[in-house]
């Protein structure tokens, strides 16, 4: 990954995102730390770590992509056409594109999940709206007014479309 180019610049692109198995890159993307992952083909994929007690996203669909979630601890909630499911370490959902959806942690501690996208293309939100976990207070910018409503305000350039209200 080319680390002289902003999140945002690299968000802007066109195609995949290239991750470096050597260079991992952890955001707080609205409380939730991603890390891109290194994988090949078709699909993009990340981990992502939800706090206990921080909310998924709001209810959503993505125009061009599936989404799926393997947990790998913790309890995970996915919401998926307003159903609710709970899901233990090795457990599996996919949710297909124009599926409306949304996830939460639903234990009392971290819950981790390997999550992807087919094809590739949503990972450039993370680098749009994620704050590099290095940086000082970067949780608390990750889920402050300024940045919600920022994702709430772009999210559709990157196909993430929210459920009305």
């Amino acid at each position: 990954m080319d680390h002289n180019r902003s999140g945002t610049d690299l968000a802007q692109k066109v195609g995949p995102v290239r991750v470096d198995a050597n260079e991992a890159r952890s955001l707080w993307v609205i409380g939730h730390r991603v890390t891109l992952l290194p994988v090949g083909g078709r699909i993009a994929a990340l981990e992502v770590v939800t706090p206990a007690g921080v909310p998924g996203p709001p209810p959503h669909h993505h125009e061009d992509a599936d989404e799926f979630f393997y947990v790998i601890a913790g309890c995970l909630g996915v919401m998926s056409d307003d159903t609710w499911t709970s899901l233990g370490p090795g457990d599996y959902t996919n949710v297909p594109r124009g599926t409306v959806h949304s996830f939460r942690n639903e234990g009392p501690d971290d819950v981790r999940v390997i999550t992807g996208f087919e094809p590739q293309g949503f990972e450039r939100f993370f680098l749009e709206y994620g704050v590099d976990v290095d940086e000082a207070g970067s949780f608390e910018t990750s889920v402050s007014d300024a940045m919600i409503a920022r994702v709430i305000e772009g999210c559709a350039q990157f196909g993430m479309i929210l459920a009305p209200a």
